[in-house]
């Protein structure tokens, strides 16, 4: 009797060996760090002309401010007694009384710088319009050489307190100095005296002429 070989059947433990072999392969392998790379750019847009049309449609927001400007020009602050279009006081603008006929009335000399503006405040002169002003102050002059007079009488009485005697320099800017100063010191002004005279005067000019003769004082 001839006995015939037959082929062994693949085994099942065999066979789940060698998946094991090869998943045990897999597993070894060293799993390599995935490096960043470069994103992905996007691709290339295509430029659209703009037409004139979509520059006419197109809205912009804008912040808007209006400035107001005045047509006329900044007003130059003046002083506070004096006004626009000043006018020059005249001796008839108020009713008054000369010195009287004393020997009281005195006159001296006295040396005081005036620039062109207090110069002017003098020879316009000073009406008053209040109760408290107290002064009435005119001009006479200046003639041909410059010379001038300025007359202080109280506002309530007329009666004249001083006289300034100034002197003008016409053909320069328009300084002027006072020389002397005339006043009663009668017994209508109690005695009043040289330092109170010119005080007074000074006083005077301080007050409704907003002009400092001490400090021209020379």
């Amino acid at each position: 009797m001839i006995a015939i070989e037959q082929p062994e059947s693949p085994s099942l433990l065999r066979r789940s060996t060698s998946i094991f072999r090869r998943l045990s392969k897999r597993e070894s392998r060293p799993v390599l760090p995935v490096s960043p790379g470069p994103s992905p750019l996007a691709p290339p847009r295509k430029l659209q002309r703009r037409t004139a049309n979509n520059n006419l449609n197109s809205k912009m927001i804008t912040h808007l401010q209006t400035i107001e400007f005045s047509e006329k020009a900044p007003a130059v602050r003046s002083p506070r007694r004096e006004v626009e279009l000043r006018k020059r006081v005249l001796a008839s603008d108020m009713r008054t009384m000369p010195f009287t006929a004393s020997p009281c009335v005195q006159t001296v000399a006295w040396n005081v710088f005036l620039t062109p503006e207090q110069a002017y405040s003098l020879v316009m002169g000073f009406r008053p319009r209040e109760t408290d002003d107290k002064w009435f102050i005119y001009s006479e002059g200046p003639d041909h050489s410059g010379k001038l007079k300025v007359h202080f009488h109280r506002s309530w009485t007329g009666l004249k307190i001083a006289e300034l005697f100034v002197v003008i320099d016409l053909k320069g800017e328009g300084a002027g100095k006072i020389v002397g100063i005339k006043w009663d010191g009668s017994d209508q002004t109690n005695g009043l005296e040289q330092d109170e005279a010119k005080y007074m005067v000074s006083t005077a000019c301080a007050f409704v002429l907003e002009i400092d003769l001490e400090n021209g004082v020379l």
